[in-house]
This record gives C-alpha cells, structure tokens and sequence, in this order.
C-alpha cells in the first residue's frame, strides 16, 4: 500500500487500483484570513482548525504517491563582529582586533575648521528667537551700551541678574577659575572637589566672594557657559553632542586633527559660549568630519582613521 500526498486525501491507496477517480484532493494550497481556515480552489471557509482539515477535497484524479520537496532553508550571513560596539554594555561577542595597529600621529599637526551643516529646525528656532528678543528690546538704540535690566554678571558660577541702578544686589559668589572636562569627572581649576554627576557640577557653589561685575550689551556674547555634552560610537565614527540650544553657526568654531578636537560653541542666540577641547583616545580623518547645528544640540561627527571600538572619549598617555 502506497500513501497520497495529495492535499486534503493522505489515503493509502494501492497502485493497481489507481485510476482518475481514486483521489479526492484539493488543487489550490491553504488559505489562513482574518481567522477564516480554507482553500484557495473552494470557497467554502471555517473559522475551526479541525472542520477545515475536514473540508472534502474539491477535485477528483490520481492518487500522488512522491511525497512533495521541502524548500530550502535560507543561510543568513554571520555578522562581522568587528561592527559590534559595546560602549559600556557588556561584551557579549568579542571583538575582532584590528590586523595592523598603526602609529598615533603628533599632537602637534595642524588642525582644521570642520564644515557644518544647519538644520531646519534650527534655523525656524533662531528666527523665533530673535522676534522674541526684538519684542522685548522695542526700538531701543543699537548702539546703546548701557547696562540693561536682566543683564548677567561677568563671573562665572553666579547667577545673579542686574535689576536695576537704584536696586540692592547681594553678594557675588563664584568661581574665578574655569571648568574643566576630563575623564568623566568635572570640576572648577579654582576649587578641587570632583563629580561625575553634570546636574551636581551645576550645583556646586562659588569659593571665591566678591561684588558683581555686570555685563554691557557689546559684552554678553563672550560670557562663557557650561553645557552638558556626551558621546556614542560606531565601528566607522565618534559622534560627540553638545546640548546647546539656538546655535549661532557663524560664531562657533571647531577644530580638529588627527588627535584633537576644540570646540567653541555660541547658543542662546549667541548670548552665552561653551568651550571643550579633547584629547582624542583614537585618531580620526578631519578632512571627512563634519557638525551639525541642530535646534537643540551640536553634533560632532568625527570619522575613525581605525575602525574598532574605543574604550572612552579621551586619551590618556602612559605614565613613564
């Protein structure tokens, strides 16, 4: 005895006694719908799994003895675990170290203004802005140097605001040094305590009192800032975010060689300016590097001269 493999017999039959009327079996191939079980040569439907095995077959002919050929299975490729980045997640694949390590180039060389590109968004963001700021300036005179009402003090940590000539201000606590980023701790040069944490960085209160020094109109644009910033990597770039909002591109500048990247980014309409200068982990190609202005952010994207995972942002030289 021999077994059909038509679809919708699976009768044993005997090759003998195979004949056009032998076989009652359903040509078309299963048909799964919205719920609904049937076949594609009837239209006669089951929302029932087992009534729709029980659908009598809609053609007559030859029991099919040769059991059907499974398709082939696709391969999917091996990824290349020299694209895996595990920046600061565990390793679960490890990585492929680089063929050949190169020499790090000098410090030293020359660096080169990357090019930008400006967002939409930003250029929308910029223009609000500066509506807003004529709507609360009037029509006052341009060349107007005196101090106005709201104008920040000169010294960095205080958040002090001029109210006013015949009104009494406190006393001016800041820090005369300046901030420094460095293997994820920041900290003032004029005071030594240390985080890791940017909100408490914020937080920390001058160690020097003195009195406030106000800021002229002409002077605003150099009151220099603190932003928070961080950094991603892929196999093939290094993408460092500065989060300022409404960047004035034409008054920001970065920087880079091979090793080093400098930054000075002009936000809040040109009003404040955050400096940050890295000593790279890895080198990069400067000459395919570029920014991005965004509405919110400055995006750094530095293009590896060596495609493998750096361990952290900067570089640190080994202790002789």
């Amino acid at each position: 005895m021999l077994y059909c493999y038509n679809k919708g017999c699976g009768k044993e039959f005997n090759e003998n006694e195979n004949c056009q009327e032998s076989c009652q079996h359903h040509p078309g191939a299963p048909v799964f719908h919205d719920a609904y079980k049937g076949w594609s040569c009837c239209k006669k439907r089951s929302t029932d799994f087992t009534e729709f095995l029980n659908i009598p077959g809609c053609s007559k002919g030859f029991h099919n003895p040769e059991k059907p050929k499974l398709p082939e299975k696709k391969v999917e490729p091996t990824p290349d675990i020299s694209e895996v980045i595990t920046d600061g997640l565990p390793k679960l694949m490890k990585q492929k170290d680089p063929d050949t390590v190169l020499e790090r180039p000098s410090d030293g060389t020359p660096s080169i203004k990357l090019n930008f590109n400006i967002s939409q968004s930003l250029k929308t963001a910029l223009q609000k802005l500066k509506e807003k700021l004529k709507q609360n300036s009037g029509e006052q005179d341009d060349n107007d140097d005196s101090i106005k009402v709201g104008a920040p003090c000169k010294h960095s940590g205080c958040e002090m605001k001029f109210l006013g000539e015949d009104r009494t201000h406190g006393e001016c606590t800041y820090h005369p040094g300046y901030p420094v980023f460095h293997e994820g701790y920041k900290f003032w040069t004029c005071c030594n305590k240390r985080t890791s944490d940017f909100n408490e960085f914020l937080k920390q209160s001058g160690c020097s009192v003195g009195t406030c020094v106000w800021m002229k109109p002409s002077e605003i644009a150099e009151k220099k800032s603190v932003c928070r910033y961080d950094w991603h990597q892929t196999s093939k770039n290094v993408i460092i975010s500065i989060y300022a909002k409404c960047c004035e591109p034409e008054k920001c500048c970065v920087e880079a060689n091979q090793t080093s990247m400098k930054a000075s980014v002009a936000f809040n309409g040109g009003v404040n300016v955050f400096d940050l200068e890295v000593n790279l982990n890895g080198v990069i190609v400067p000459e395919k590097s570029n920014v991005e202005y965004l509405g919110t952010k400055c995006e750094i994207k530095l293009i590896k001269r060596d495609q493998f995972s750096w361990p952290k942002l900067e570089f640190v030289a080994p202790s002789s």
